[in-house]
C-alpha cells in the first residue's frame, strides 16, 4: 500500500489508520493520537510528540512497529525517528513548515486561555495504564474528547493510585484544547469559599462557575462541612446546567460518603464512577520502567523488575522504591545485583505480622454465597437478571473485592466475563446496603465467616 500524497502529513494519517488497528486503544490514545508527521527524506521519517517522555516511550517499545507499517504505507523500507514538538509562543497558533507548504499545527499546541496550576508532570503521557486503571484512564481521556457528557467523572480508589495524576491530566489536554480550567483540592476550595463569606462571593462564584472544566480532587474534604457543601452544590448545578465538564476525585465509592448531604452524594453518582485499583505485578513493572527514564542513572530490567516483585500498596511507594535504589546503587560502586537492592530495600520491608489468616479463594467465596443465598454458581456466571440471583451475584462480587483481593477486571472474568462498570455498580450496591438494610449486613457476615471457618472446604465450585 502506498499514499498518493507523499507529504509527511497524509503519509503519517495512512499510518496511523493501521497502527490504530495494530495496538491497543490505551496505547494508541496515550502514544500515537496526538502525533504528527514532521519530516521525510529518502530513508528517514520524523515524527512530532508531544513531550520528551512520549518520544522516549515511542522510540524504545513501538519504533520496529511504526517503521514497519510506515514501510507498507511507502512502499520501501525506512528508518523513523522521534522529536519534541513545542510551541513557539503561548498567544496563537502555530505553523510547522512542510516541504509544499504550511500546515496547521495540531490542536494539543494551540493555548487561547490562561493556564491553570497544575503539575506539568503530571500528563495523560506519562500515566502508565494498566488492568487496574484503564477504565478510569479512558473515562478521563473521553472527558477530554467530548467534555459534558460524562458528568461528572467521579475518581475513586486509595491514595497513591493515581487519581491526582489523571484530574491533572484532564487539566493539561482540556487546556491545551483552548479551554478554561480550574483544578483545586477539595480543601482550597473549601478555604476560597470561607474567605468569600468576608470579601465578598461574587469573585468566588466568577471564578469557580463560570469556567469550561471543574477539577475537584479530594471530595471526601467536604464530609461534615455543609458550608462547603453548599458551595459546590450550587456551582456544580449551574456548570452541569451549561455543559460544562465536572471531574472530582474521592477516597470511596460516593455512596460511603456519610457526612455528604443527600442531594450532592446523588449528583456524584450521575455520570460514571472509575475506580483504581493497586497495581499489578505487570503494571509495577510498567511504571518502574517509566519513571526510571526520568533518572541520569539507568537500572537494568532486570533490577526494576527485582523492585516490582515487592508488593507496595502504592504508585507512590513503588516511584520511593526506585528512589531508594538510585540513591544507593553509587554509595556501593556501582553493582546493582539482588543482594544490593534488597539491602537497599530492608529498612522498608513491612513488619512482619503474626499469623495472618489466609485469603480465601474464588471457589471458596462462591460456594458460601450460593450456600447463603440458594444460588447455583451458573447462575452467578449466567446472564439472569432475577432479583435473587442478580443480589447474589451483586454479594459475590462484594465479597471477592473486599475479602478475596481481587481486582474488579478478575471479578468480571470469574462471575461471566462482565465489565468493569457492573462489577462496580453491584460492589457499591452491596457497600451501600450495608449502611441501610439488616439483611444485607447479616448476608455479608454470614458469607465471610462461613469461609473463615472453612478454609479449602467448598462445597460449590466456580470455574477461574
Amino acid at each position: 500500500m502506498t499514499v498518493a500524497t507523499n507529504t509527511p502529513t497524509a503519509i503519517w494519517t495512512a499510518t496511523l489508520g493501521q497502527l490504530e488497528m495494530l495496538v491497543t486503544r490505551a496505547n494508541y490514545d496515550t502514544w500515537l493520537r496526538d502525533t504528527v508527521g514532521l519530516r521525510h527524506d529518502d530513508d528517514r521519517f520524523v515524527v512530532g510528540a508531544q513531550s520528551d517522555f512520549a518520544t522516549e516511550w515511542l522510540a524504545t517499545r513501538l519504533r520496529p512497529l511504526i517503521a514497519k507499517t510506515l514501510a507498507r504505507v511507502l512502499g520501501h523500507a525506512i528508518d523513523v525517528a522521534f522529536e519534541v514538538v513545542r510551541p513557539t509562543t503561548l498567544d496563537a497558533p502555530v505553523l510547522l513548515s512542510e516541504p509544499d507548504g504550511a500546515t496547521e499545527v495540531p490542536q494539543f499546541l494551540r493555548r487561547s486561555v490562561a493556564p491553570p496550576a497544575l503539575n506539568p508532570a503530571l500528563t495523560f503521557e506519562a500515566f502508565v495504564v494498566g488492568e487496574e486503571n484503564a477504565l478510569a484512564f479512558e473515562a478521563a481521556r473521553r472527558a477530554v474528547q467530548q467534555p459534558g457528557a460524562t458528568n461528572p467523572l467521579t475518581l475513586i480508589g486509595p491514595c497513591g493510585l493515581g487519581k491526582t495524576h489523571l484530574l491533572q491530566a484532564i487539566g493539561h489536554a482540556a487546556w491545551a484544547q483552548g479551554l478554561s480550567v480550574i483544578y483545586a483540592p477539595a480543601e482550597r476550595f473549601g478555604n476560597d469559599y470561607a474567605r468569600a463569606r468576608d470579601n465578598g462571593y461574587e469573585q468566588f462564584r466568577n471564578r469557580y462557575r463560570n469556567v469550561d472544566v471543574l477539577l475537584i480532587d479530594d471530595i471526601q474534604f467536604f464530609e461534615g462541612r455543609p458550608g462547603f457543601q453548599e458551595a459546590f452544590f450550587h456551582a456544580f448545578n449551574d456548570l452541569h446546567a451549561a455543559g460544562k465538564q465536572i471531574a472530582v476525585s474521592c477516597d470511596r465509592a460516593p455512596s460511603q460518603l456519610t457526612g455528604i448531604m443527600e442531594p450532592l452524594r446523588s449528583r456524584l453518582q450521575w455520570g460514571l464512577v472509575a475506580d483504581l485499583q493497586r497495581p499489578a505485578f505487570e503494571t509495577r513493572q510498567a511504571i518502574l520502567r517509566a519513571k526510571s527514564l526520568r533518572h541520569a542513572l539507568r537500572l537494568p530490567d532486570e533490577a526494576l523488575d527485582l523492585i516490582a516483585e515487592r508488593c507496595c500498596p502504592t504508585v507512590r511507594e513503588l516511584e520511593g522504591y526506585l528512589n531508594r535504589v538510585l540513591a544507593y546503587v553509587p554509595l556501593v560502586g556501582g553493582k546493582v545485583t539482588r543482594e544490593i537492592i534488597e539491602r537497599a530495600l530492608s529498612p522498608l520491608a513491612p513488619v512482619p505480622q503474626r499469623e495472618e489468616t489466609p485469603t480465601p479463594s474464588p471457589d471458596e467465596i462462591v460456594a458460601a454465597v450460593c450456600r447463603r443465598t440458594g444460588a447455583q454458581p451458573g447462575d452467578l456466571r449466567g446472564r439472569s437478571r432475577s432479583r435473587d440471583v442478580a443480589y447474589a451475584r451483586h454479594l459475590a462480587m462484594y465479597v471477592l473485592k473486599e475479602d478475596g483481593r481481587k481486582s474488579v477486571a478478575e471479578i468480571g472474568r470469574l462471575l461471566g466475563n462482565r465489565d468493569h462498570s457492573t462489577v462496580l455498580a453491584g460492589i457499591q450496591r452491596i457497600a451501600l446496603e450495608q449502611t441501610t438494610r439488616p439483611e444485607t449486613r447479616a448476608d455479608v457476615a454470614a458469607v465471610r465467616a462461613a469461609v473463615s471457618a472453612a478454609p479449602g472446604d467448598a462445597a460449590v465450585a466456580v470455574a477461574v
